[in-house]
């Protein structure tokens, strides 16, 4: 910029304009609107204060200004009185015709950037002195109805944070659109959270209402989509309670002594469910806005019915090929995609201060599911209450009639009572029009679902006999399937669609998002993964001797398989609970420490147990460190979930929460595969090992950006 805030003449062609310009806006906008409009941008934008600058008589002068709670409080510790950067500037006169930013601004109609007013001289920011004294770095200035709002921060943006959405627009309109019952339709009429009174006269009981039943569908979500951790070990006890005669799979062209290469066969379908689900967790990362929130909830358990009833049928049959399971497992794939939309969906519903026990308790019983199918499925296949015949002295296809009920139940007050807000889903409240747009942004993921898991059965021959190659292959299979799915929304969506996913799609030009997702690999990533290996993990450490026979005092994995998931989802609201009481990165730095730690300890313990001939011996210790593990995972998963709620504005919090879900999600393809591949070539100690050496940088990462004093980012 050339020197700004320099005193200037008004050129004739703007004088006129301007003149008398300030009593109209007095008589359009009232102090409270604008106040409440000032706060919306800054939790947007994240900005330490906001500022409306009006023109009168020639001149930019300064009509409102507000800062955030915490940023008044921050400034009176440390400076002891109530002074603010936006209360020195009330008593600045700017020309309108000059060359400041806020001028510049006002005569252009488009938005600028300072990225550091500190680092300019006083001749080109003529607040410069007083940026310094409170700590403000960026400054950005947008126009906005005849005047000018300029917005900044202590920190330093790289690109101008949008200022407005829909909901600012909403939040500022018509008295008459905000009030009374804004639930009257499925489709919000106006959404305050942040407002005291709306909070306690209509928010709080809708917000809970939609959480009330955004919590079981997220449940069976889970449920239907780990389900395979306890499928493949209840086949596998199957075919050996019947010497091979149950679910042999003739189609994989297994030698029939080849015990090894049949059980890591079956790894491969908890790791094409998981490839699957966190593909579909793209685009539900950035279904919400498009769609709506109650559509996706709805949409989702509706949907997963279908492979449910697959199940019950294909597994009805001792001779049931393998390939058919492998497209029945990657449909299993709703279920996982379904945890991006649905936290996106609620975190617009609370308010900041209550956010992190609203998303831990939606994720954190949500992710119960995976013990609910840990702890529940044994039993169903245990006995015939749906009439089938048993297979191996199992009812294996029980698990999908059981889920079909379940899922039919959860669906039908998602259709009839939720709610969504006033700017997602379609214009006129449509439900016709949202169900095509999931539909469309579904049937995109589907495509980089089904590259991945085409490629993955595809390449089995190729990678058959290589440990290495099987690790290798479902990292690369991650990564396009992923990049599939993205290229496919950008390029085959609607123009409606592609729009509104090129406003959010903002957040990948944010490094923290980046960090975060990296974090979140290490938080829900793990818990994911290790839930969907846990199960079969206990059978082959503790289930067979050094010489391949059966342990005939292996410990029951129906008895233990589902403690590990509880203990990390119930874990998970504690860590959202403390994050609000204390910080996220405090949640997530000690969380990571005892990840570390129970890691490295539970490799020790799996190759003392598969080298003695009397494994169970060391079956407690491994278990009491997994539990240490998961439990940590579980409220690091609440805490990292906090920290992205709390540094992101709204619009922005939503896709990044979405987004780090949907990469972490692999962990559930990842983990199985790696382990499998640890069982085939006798090295499961080490993957946990390098699991362990992956937590220590996130360790590094969590301290150096957000936890030590000084961060860039407290949060």
């Amino acid at each position: 910029f050339s020197p700004i805030d320099r005193c200037a003449g008004v050129p004739s062609h703007l004088s006129s304009p301007l003149k008398g310009h300030r009593a109209g806006f007095f008589m359009a906008h009232s102090p409270t609107k604008m106040q409440s409009m000032l706060r919306t941008v800054c939790e947007r934008t994240s900005a330490d204060y906001a500022i409306f600058w009006a023109a009168t008589n020639d001149q930019l002068s300064t009509f409102a200004h507000y800062n955030p709670p915490e940023r008044i409080e921050e400034l009176q510790k440390q400076r002891g009185d109530d002074d603010t950067f936006g209360k020195g500037s009330a008593s600045v006169k700017l020309e309108a015709g000059g060359d400041s930013l806020v001028a510049r601004v006002l005569r252009s109609g488009e938005g600028s950037l300072l990225n550091n007013v500190q680092e300019v001289s006083a001749e080109s920011f003529q607040r410069t002195d007083l940026a310094k004294t409170f700590g403000i770095r960026s400054v950005a200035c947008v126009p906005h109805e005849g005047g000018v709002l300029e917005y900044g921060t202590t920190q330093q943006w790289s690109t101008l944070p949008r200022a407005f959405a829909d909901e600012v627009r909403v939040a500022v309109g018509e008295a008459g659109a905000e009030s009374g019952d804004p639930a009257k339709c499925k489709k919000l009429a106006y959404w305050k959270p942040e407002d005291p009174k709306f909070w306690a006269e209509w928010g709080k009981r809708i917000a809970w209402k939609n959480l009330l039943i955004s919590v079981p569908n997220l449940l069976l979500m889970f449920a239907t989509w780990i389900m395979w951790s306890i499928l493949v070990t209840t086949v596998q006890t199957a075919n050996d309670a019947s010497n091979g005669a149950a679910y042999p799979f003739a189609d994989l062209g297994l030698d029939p002594d080849d015990s090894t290469g049949y059980k890591s066969s079956l790894f491969m379908l908890p790791s094409i469910a998981g490839l699957a689900g966190a593909t579909l967790r793209v685009p539900n990362s950035f279904m919400v806005a498009s769609t709506g929130g109650q559509v996706t909830n709805a949409m989702n358990s509706t949907l997963a019915i279908l492979p449910m009833v697959g199940i019950a049928l294909a597994l009805a049959s001792t001779d049931c090929p393998f390939w058919l399971l492998c497209i029945l497992a990657p449909c299993c794939g709703f279920g996982g995609g379904a945890f991006a939309s649905s936290m996106s969906g609620i975190s617009f519903f609370f308010p900041k201060r209550d956010q992190g026990m609203a998303l831990g308790l939606n994720a954190g019983i949500g992710n119960l599911g995976v013990s609910v199918t840990q702890l529940v499925l044994p039993v169903v296949c245990s006995s015939g209450i749906f009439g089938a015949e048993s297979v191996g002295g199992k009812y294996v296809m029980n698990a999908g009639w059981f889920y079909a009920i379940l899922l039919a139940m959860a669906a039908a007050p998602a259709w009839f009572f939720m709610n969504y807000m006033p700017n997602h889903g379609s214009p006129t409240g449509s439900l016709l029009a949202n169900v095509v747009a999931y539909l469309r942004l579904e049937g995109l993921g589907f495509v980089g679902v089904i590259c991945g898991t085409g490629l993955f059965v595809l390449s089995t021959p190729l990678v058959a006999g290589s440990p290495v190659l099987i690790i290798l292959r479902i990292f690369v299979l991650a990564i396009i399937a992923c990049l599939v799915t993205l290229a496919s929304m950008w390029f085959l969506s609607s123009s409606e669609i592609k729009a509104k996913l090129r406003v959010q799609a903002e957040i990948f030009s944010d490094k923290h998002t980046w960090l975060m997702t990296w974090l979140y690999i290490m938080t829900f990533g793990s818990f994911i993964g290790y839930s969907s290996a846990f199960p079969k993990l206990i059978k082959d450490v503790f289930g067979y001797l050094p010489d391949g026979s059966e342990n005939p005092n292996a410990p029951s994995v129906a008895a233990y398989a589902w403690m590990g998931a509880c203990v990390g989802s119930l874990a998970r609201p504690v860590g959202g609970w403390l994050s609000d009481k204390w910080t996220g990165a405090t949640v997530t730095h000690w969380g990571t420490v005892i990840e570390v730690v129970a890691t490295v300890a539970v490799g020790i313990f799996v190759r003392l147990a598969q080298a003695s001939s009397t494994p169970e011996q060391y079956f407690y210790p491994f278990l009491i460190c997994f539990l240490f593990l998961f439990g940590a995972t579980g409220s690091s998963n609440g805490s990292t979930f906090r920290q992205m709620s709390v540094m992101f504005p709204p619009e922005k919090a939503g896709p990044v929460l979405g987004w780090t879900s949907a990469v972490a999600a692999y962990g559930a393809a990842i983990f199985p595969a790696c382990f499998g591949a640890g069982l085939q070539g006798g090295f499961m100690d080490i993957v946990l090992y390098v699991f362990a050496a992956y937590y220590s940088t996130c360790l590094g990462v969590n301290y150096w950006y957000y936890y030590r004093k000084g961060a860039e980012k407290p949060c």
